[in-house]
């Protein structure tokens, strides 16, 4: 610790003295010399070091004229580097010097250098305080950039782009904007920017769920670091490709893989990645059981974290500590450090993150037997889950994936198509507008007939485009893997139910249980096939004027018009017998399914209380997690309930359980597989 004390004083000074002495420095200044290629051998030394690395910059930028492009670079490069460590003060002296310099009208390079300030401060931001702010910056400061800017300084835009919005959630722009900063990393010719690049559009389909891509583009990035002979780029890849077999649940290899992340960080000095590996490993032995172990590596990377003030790093050590507790059922403790791990996250903006960290929280309460946690846990995360990844960004996704994998061929073929369509069609409809006024001077009495043809091929043609809109907006409405309504339907259709905005109906919410683990132990095509195979059997049961929708992931939603209680609960059952009444076949094997279920009718309670569709799915959803709780394979209905007004309904959803045990509630419970055990409590 004290030699770390050392190295930040002697950085402040260093910092302080350098920037007084500037003036001398530039009146005694050596004949200009390409200074850009030790830029950028100190650019890729300050990944490892970068306190060090700036230092060295610092020192470097007395000998530069005021405006040249290698000064804008040189502190570029630093500024960026200060604010990637969270060294706020530090990262401002160059972002300062650059804000000034594009405050000159006159000025060479002002617009980039205004550019590059916001790009030192969008980066600080993203890692100390709010990542909205710093989605704006980025944004600002892309518009300002040259078109004729050199691959390798757009590449340090676009990285931080691509950085934002995946710690944003914004899943789509992550993989676009990675893709673009991978292209042009291979311009730049720089292993270590494009194993760089690899890693962070890896990182990014692995949130999309698209692991057999990661697991790809992870393995060009180690390819690329070890012919560098790079320990940096070498740890950073392994410790991608960790997380990324975490998702293939191959166990064996993630532990190696995070292992070897540890070894090359050390290797490169590289105490900031070091800290975070740490983290990571810890990880690993809480996801195998290993909780003490867990501990003892989580542990063992917090102070590391905290010294080197790295956010990031402090999180992922206080969440794992916090989740080995609860493991080892000291649960207050356990919770006290996760509630630390959220309050970082949260002050970041980090959606993303909350969202993770309370999906987590509630699959360790419920392991521990702290039901009522668990369902607080799980509800706070459903609702970030369900604007961080809906069904039509998925899509856009996939699509977006398809695209760069035909080097945007097929795109541009598209375009191509269709402007020849437009033209083939202005062409037509001249050539008929020319003939029709023809054909009226030259002989008025025959035009009725000729015109009447032209007008139904007018019709014609305004019929079939009218069509395909139609198409083009039926298949924007339905979720193209299980053909069900989607979220977007949902919005319309759900009108019929909620005419005066109360909604007059039953809802049922569907969960598939363990989905992860049919994922894991069968692969993502099994787990697709589960879906179809689901949706089915749903279609079967139902009726066709009831509505179906894919929620999102593993959940359904099913809306009726009201039932009485008895139709309610038999429809329930009849839906638990219908999923977990046959195994799901895929190829040679057979995946047991059973799906947990929320479910009410309303308005609800002995006041009739009339609710909107948002707070209905609400009050199912923690039903349905109730169900979870007490054992799966069940469905949980809500029969009755004391609630006067939508603040009185709202308090009950978020502790259902309690409100059942003290009689405000009254709650059905069915089991799977036994239609004729019923238990019932008011």
């Amino acid at each position: 610790m004290r030699g770390w004390l050392r190295h930040r004083l002697a950085l402040r000074l260093g910092l302080s003295a350098l920037l007084a002495l500037g003036s001398l420095g530039a009146a005694s200044a050596q004949p200009a010399v390409d200074l850009t290629p030790r830029i950028l051998e100190l650019e890729q030394l300050g990944r490892a070091r970068p306190i060090e690395s700036a230092q060295q910059l610092e020192r470097l930028s007395v000998s530069m004229p005021k405006h040249s492009s290698a000064r804008l670079e040189l502190l570029t490069v630093q500024g960026v580097m200060l604010a990637l460590i969270s060294r706020t003060k530090a990262a401002e002296v160059p972002a300062a010097q650059l804000r000034a310099w594009g405050a000159e009208p006159d000025a060479p390079h002002a617009a980039l250098a205004g550019a590059a300030a916001m790009l030192i401060s969008a980066r600080d931001v993203s890692g100390s305080a709010h990542l909205p702010f710093a989605e704006t910056l980025m944004r600002d400061a892309m518009a300002r950039l040259p078109d004729t800017l050199a691959p390798r300084d757009r590449y340090r835009f676009v990285l931080a782009q691509a950085r934002i919005a995946d710690e944003s959630g914004k899943l789509e722009d992550a993989v676009r904007f990675g893709h673009e900063a991978l292209a042009l990393a291979d311009r730049t010719e720089a292993p270590w920017r494009q194993s760089e690049a690899r890693a962070l559009l890896a990182y990014a389909y692995y949130g999309a769920k698209q692991l057999e891509r990661a697991r790809e583009l992870s393995l060009e990035a180690i390819d690329l670091s070890e012919r560098a002979s790079d320990w940096v780029s070498l740890a950073r890849a392994h410790n991608t490709s960790g997380i990324v077999l975490d998702g293939l649940s191959d166990k064996p290899g993630e532990r190696r893989s995070f292992e070897l992340a540890i070894e090359y960080a050390r290797r490169a000095g590289s105490n900031y990645d070091e800290a975070r590996y740490l983290a990571n490993l810890a990880d690993y032995f809480l996801q195998n059981g290993d909780y003490k172990t867990a501990l003892a590596q989580a542990e063992q990377a917090l102070p590391l974290a905290r010294a080197l003030q790295d956010p990031s790093s402090e999180t992922t050590a206080l969440a794992n500590m916090g989740f080995a507790l609860i493991s080892l059922l000291r649960l207050d403790v356990g919770k006290r450090f996760v509630a630390q791990a959220l309050s970082i996250e949260e002050r970041r903006g980090s959606l993303t993150g909350v969202s993770n960290l309370t999906h987590e929280l509630a699959l360790y309460l419920e392991k521990a037997g702290d039901a009522d946690g668990a369902i607080a846990a799980y509800h706070r995360h459903r609702k970030l889950a369900t604007s961080l990844l809906r069904d039509d960004q998925r899509r856009a996704i996939l699509t977006m994936q398809e695209e760069f994998d035909a080097e945007r061929r097929n795109r541009e073929l598209v375009l191509l198509n269709r402007e020849n369509d437009l033209k083939a069609e202005q062409l037509r409809r001249r050539d008929l507008q020319q003939r029709l006024w023809w054909l009226l001077a030259a002989a008025f009495v025959l035009s009725f007939a000729v015109v009447a043809l032209l007008y139904r091929r007018v019709r014609q043609t305004n019929r079939l485009l009218a069509s395909s809109n139609e198409l083009l907006r039926v298949q924007s409405e339905r979720d193209p893997l299980t053909g069900l309504a989607n979220r977007r339907h949902f919005q319309g259709a759900i009108r019929r139910f909620a005419a005066d905005g109360k909604l007059d109906g039953t809802v049922y919410l569907i969960d598939i249980d363990h989905f992860k683990r049919i994922n894991d132990s069968h692969g993502h095509g099994a787990g697709d096939a589960v879906l179809i195979e689901v949706a089915r059997r749903l279609r079967e049961t139902l009726r066709e004027q009831d509505l179906i929708v894919r929620w999102g992931g593993e959940e359904f939603v099913i809306v009726v018009q009201a039932l009485a209680p008895a139709q309610v609960e038999a429809l329930a059952q009849r839906l638990l017998s219908a999923l977990d009444h046959v195994p799901v076949t895929v190829g040679t094997q057979r995946i047991a399914v059973t799906v947990s279920i929320g479910f009410a009718t309303f308005p609800i309670g002995q006041e009739s209380l009339g609710v909107s569709w948002e707070q209905a799915i609400d009050l199912v959803d923690t039903a349905m997690y109730l169900a979870k709780t007490h054992g799966r394979n069940r469905a949980c209905g809500v029969r009755l309930l004391q609630a006067r007004d939508e603040a009185a309904l709202d308090a009950i959803t978020r502790s259902l359980e309690a409100a059942w045990r003290q009689g405000r509630v009254g709650l059905t419970l069915l089991q799977g597989n036994a239609p004729s055990n019923v238990a019932s409590a008011t």
